[in-house]
């Protein structure tokens, strides 16, 4: 369980998949312009259950200018498996973008997702469910926002998640 630090009322120290997945839910549900996920493959414990993808298609399609960018380093397991962010990305693809990473952040092990300006789940190591959310972070997703708009210039379009529409 999901446990509040001390530090600050905004922080939550997670420890667990239950953490994970009852936090990103949370957040794609407070966000209002922009998210932003950096992940190995898309942890479907997480990116794939229910909750959270409809979390994120109801995000979406709250306002015009809503919109997802999702860095994948592994992109064969969401092609495979028929993940639902996946069909969610092809069903939406002009508000859900997703791209493969080519160029690595100097933190290869870390995944986080960035909600607007303010709010930050983050791991510490993809393979390990630990890490913190924190709904006031605006320092750290400064610095984490910079290193992933820097991922996403050089990130690949993955052919074989597009449809092709005639």
């Amino acid at each position: 369980m999901s446990e509040l630090s001390a530090i600050s009322p905004d922080l939550f120290l997670l420890d667990g998949l239950q953490d994970f997945q009852e936090h990103s839910v949370k957040l794609v549900t407070q966000a209002r312009r922009t998210i932003a996920i950096l992940s190995h493959d898309l942890d479907a414990p997480i990116y794939a259950e229910e909750a959270f993808v409809a979390a994120l298609s109801g995000f979406v399609r709250s306002s015009r200018t809503a919109q997802v960018q999702i860095l994948v380093r592994d992109t064969k397991p969401l092609v495979e498996t028929g993940h639902k962010l996946a069909k969610l990305h092809q069903r939406l693809s002009s508000k859900i973008l997703l791209r493969k990473i080519t160029v690595e952040p100097d933190d290869t092990e870390m995944a986080f997702i960035l909600c607007d300006t303010d709010a930050l789940l983050y791991k510490n190591d993809d393979a390990v469910y630990k890490g913190f959310a924190n709904f006031n972070a605006a320092v750290e997703i400064k610095r984490l926002r910079d290193t992933f708009n820097y991922i996403w210039e050089y990130g690949e379009v993955e052919p074989e998640l597009q449809i092709l529409n005639i």
